[in-house]
């Protein structure tokens, strides 16, 4: 009875420690399949060969204002769109091969949803923000 116990509460601060990490931005979700996938820490640049799948992160800003996201592809093949999505779940930006820049309003007081959707997809991008 006691390891049962110890059990469901490791697991149950388990749950909350990754869900902290995720809420914070420490922490990505991602479900993807690739010959080869060589990303960065935070998520900004990666290089991809048959990529298809997603990347979801959270991040956050340090103060409100205007943000301008540029996204540098460098696609061969296949589809990769960046979407940002805003604490209640709506889509307010979303870039691709067609468009790769937009300037949106941001609040440092909320979580915004980064998420990177590819499709069979080769090829690197570079995301920046200022």
């Amino acid at each position: 009875m006691n390891e049962i116990l110890i059990s469901i509460l490791l697991l149950f601060s388990m749950g909350i420690m990754y869900y902290l990490l995720y809420a914070n931005g420490y922490l990505v979700i991602n479900s993807k399949r690739a010959v080869k996938y060589i990303g960065s820490m935070r998520g900004r640049k990666a290089s991809f060969t048959s990529c298809t799948g997603y990347i979801k992160r959270v991040i956050k800003f340090k103060e409100d204002g205007s943000v301008q996201f540029y996204l540098d592809l460098d696609v061969s093949r296949g589809e990769v769109i960046m979407e940002l999505f805003d604490e209640t779940k709506e889509c307010i930006l979303k870039l691709d091969n067609t468009k790769q820049s937009a300037n949106i309003l941001v609040e440092a007081s909320k979580r915004y949803y980064l998420v990177f959707r590819f499709r069979a997809a080769s090829g690197s991008y570079l995301l920046s923000w200022k």
